[in-house]
């Protein structure tokens, strides 16, 4: 028989919901309670209404909390990222680009004039056999 773990959202002694998740019930009791300080706000206003109406509007906007705060100016908008905006470098010196977009150029620091005495590929005299692997 399997065991199967329940979390319950109770307020004042009622059950609101059932989740089988800890992390969905909290974001759900956190909710609620963002609904109950909206409704507070509502109640002091006598703008809302009735009680059921002051509910709904709460819950509505508790909800939709990210685009109230938006809205009030509290939180910047998220703009979703354009393929053609022109990425610039942070002040750090590092670049925000995608790789596809950076190009690699040489050092020219690093580059040098091979010497006759230098070892090089094409040197096959010295190469043994038996220094190969």
């Amino acid at each position: 028989m399997p065991v199967v773990i329940k979390y319950v959202v109770e307020r004042d002694g009622i059950e609101k919901m059932t989740f089988t998740s800890k992390t969905e019930a909290d974001a759900y009791d956190k909710l609620l309670d963002t609904a109950d300080a909206l409704y507070e706000v509502l109640d002091s206003s006598e703008l809302a209404g009735d009680h059921a109406q002051k509910e709904a509007l709460s819950m509505y906007l508790a909800e939709n909390k990210e685009t109230l705060l938006e809205a009030l100016g509290a939180k910047r908008k998220v703009t979703p990222k354009s393929k053609t905006k022109s990425k610039k470098p942070q002040a750090n010196g590092n670049t925000t680009l995608p790789l596809e977009d950076l190009v690699i150029e040489p050092d020219e620091d690093a580059l040098y004039d091979e010497d006759e005495n230098s070892d090089s590929f094409e040197d096959t005299e010295s190469y043994i056999e038996s220094d190969a692997a």
